[in-house]
């Protein structure tokens, strides 16, 4: 047996970790199609034809994926030969792929010790490294992956991630930047790029980012997603709901994306649009809390007060302490003329939130429509005082002018003797003027989900080429 060996072109090595919360399948790199005769295939990398032999049988059952039969061959070849350092490198693979990453360090380091300038095997030694929590090991085992081949893509990718873990977020931008420098459609590293320039609040970048993501990877629904809440943080409702739909096209249950979509058509006024949105995530989830409140408000919005109330309803069953659910129920059974329910939604709103005027308001003028006019003055004079506290100008001459109707008296006045006919009645407010209708209920405005975390998957993927 003899340790001499001519390397063969091979697509072999280490493939980044996916960044994403859907995992993808890991895979290989196929080898280059080649017609040889035995003594051909004896010649590229071994004097040893049983050696010879079993590799090639690992090598056709590694790129059918069949990494146990793989494990097999490469042993076999390895008894033959133990100097064939691609033999070790591909049989870590295959071990790294059934799950067994310290077996896998072992051949990764074996091939080093026969071939130094390997750089694959560098590379997926530090994927073994960082699933096994050695941080740095696995930077200082990518570094020197990077100093054998510098334009491996996928190293850069990955050192970025270490970087992430450490905190070291400069050093992590540059090696996203990098990556996606030597491969422009590499969609994973454009996307953890977008995230973390996010977290570093440069928006504007983090946007371009996301949609180069989305434009090299369309299926990359995480993208879509994250893309959409920065530009409904900008205020670009339509952009963010074209972002938006993608995502939920891609996956019709990914509830954060419906009701953020919610969110955006809401943005737009586009009510029947955000209601049926907000509906199913409540299919979804039936606990979540904010998409009851949402649903409540657009219901009110689309003039379906009994359902809103429903829906308000069941949000404040699972969370009581929120003024503005309370509030918007009110809205609803006051549009639905039950006004003695409504007060009481109001006053529960205004002992959670003393200063929301237009709780106040809304009392007011619903104890005005039960006839109550006494007690809906004092509330109105309080809605008052908070408007001009908040330098609200539009909602303090609101409130003066239906105070000025109250004051009208309601009994008819008499006119000259030489006028035939009497004036009709004035009538306090009817409940469609404006200034008696209950204020707009609030679309409550949650905080938005925070940028995903990079998550990494358990198994390495595989590219690049070895000469």
């Amino acid at each position: 047996m003899s340790k001499h060996y001519i390397r063969i072109p091979l697509f072999a090595a280490a493939l980044i970790s996916l960044c994403l919360t859907t995992v993808g399948q890991a895979f290989a790199g196929k080898l280059s199609q080649r017609q040889q005769t035995k003594q051909m295939i004896e010649g590229l990398y071994s004097e040893n034809l049983e050696a010879a032999s079993y590799f090639q049988q690992g090598l056709t059952r590694y790129n059918r994926s069949d990494f146990q039969g793989a494990e097999q061959a490469f042993r076999k070849a390895l008894q033959f030969d133990p100097f064939i350092a691609m033999a070790h490198y591909l049989l870590g693979n295959s071990l790294f792929q059934q799950g067994k990453p310290q077996l896998a360090a072992e051949q990764y380091r074996f091939a080093l010790g026969l071939d130094p300038n390997m750089a694959e095997a560098r590379y997926n030694l530090g994927l073994v490294l960082y699933q096994q929590g050695n941080t740095e090991g696995a930077i200082n085992a990518y570094q020197q992956a990077l100093s054998l081949n510098p334009d491996l893509a996928s190293a850069r990718y990955n050192l970025g991630l270490a970087y992430e873990t450490q905190g070291r977020t400069q050093d992590a931008l540059a090696q996203y930047q990098e990556a996606v420098r030597l491969n422009p459609d590499f969609a994973r590293a454009q996307y953890n790029l977008g995230l973390l320039l996010a977290r570093q609040n440069q928006t504007e970048p983090a946007i371009v980012a996301l949609r180069q993501a989305v434009s090299s990877d369309p299926n990359l629904i995480q993208a879509h997603y994250q893309l959409g809440l920065l530009l409904a943080q900008q205020g670009q409702a339509q952009e963010a709901e074209t972002a938006l739909r993608a995502a939920t096209k891609l996956d019709p249950k990914f509830s954060e994306a419906q009701y953020q979509l919610g969110l955006a058509f809401a943005e737009q006024g586009k009510y029947p649009e955000a209601r049926d949105r907000f509906r199913w995530v409540t299919t979804l989830e039936p606990n979540n809390v904010e998409a009851h409140r949402q649903l409540g408000a657009t219901l009110i919005e689309t003039g379906q007060y009994e359902e809103a109330a429903t829906a308000l309803r069941s949000a404040i069953s699972m969370a009581s302490n929120d003024a503005q659910t309370y509030y918007n129920l009110g809205v609803a059974l006051q549009r639905g003329q039950k006004y003695e329910e409504a007060i009481a939604q109001y006053q529960e709103a205004i002992r959670l939130n003393p200063r929301l005027a237009d709780a106040f308001y809304n009392l007011g003028v619903a104890l005005e429509q039960s006839q109550r006019r006494n007690e809906a003055l004092s509330f109105l004079q309080e809605a008052r005082n908070l408007y001009t506290q908040a330098g609200n100008l539009q909602k303090l001459d609101e409130v003066d002018q239906y105070v000025q109707r109250l004051s009208v008296p309601s009994t008819p006045t008499t006119l000259p003797a030489t006028t035939p006919s009497r004036v009709q009645p004035r009538q306090a407010p009817a409940t469609q003027s404006p200034a008696a209708q209950p204020a707009v209920p609030r679309l409550v405005q949650p905080t938005r989900l925070p940028a995903a975390q990079p998550q990494r998957t358990d198994s390495p993927r595989f590219g690049g080429t070895r000469d």
